[in-house]
C-alpha cells in the first residue's frame, strides 16, 4: 500500500487533492483518514453555552426590530 501525505483546508465539504497527486490517484479507489491538525481552541469542560458566550456577531444596529424586512428583502429595510 502506498501512502501519500499532504495538508489541505476542507471547504464545504470537499477536500482538493494537490495538483501532483491528481495522475497517481486518477481512476484509483482510495481511502481517506482526515486529522485535524489544528485542535479545536475550546477546552473540552466548556458548556455549549459558554462556546456561544464567545461568538462575535455583526450586523445592522436595528436587526432585532426589523428582522422580517431583513429576511424577505425589503428595499426599505
Amino acid at each position: 500500500m502506498n501512502t501519500i501525505e499532504f495538508q489541505a483546508v476542507a471547504h464545504d465539504g470537499v477536500v482538493d487533492i494537490p495538483p501532483e497527486h491528481h495522475r497517481l490517484l486518477d481512476g484509483r479507489r482510495v481511502r481517506v483518514v482526515l486529522v485535524d491538525a489544528e485542535p479545536l481552541a475550546a477546552d473540552d469542560n466548556d458548556t455549549i453555552f459558554a462556546r456561544l458566550r464567545r461568538v462575535k456577531t455583526r450586523g445592522p444596529t436595528d436587526l432585532s426590530t426589523n428582522h422580517d424586512a431583513y429576511v424577505v428583502g425589503d428595499p426599505d429595510a
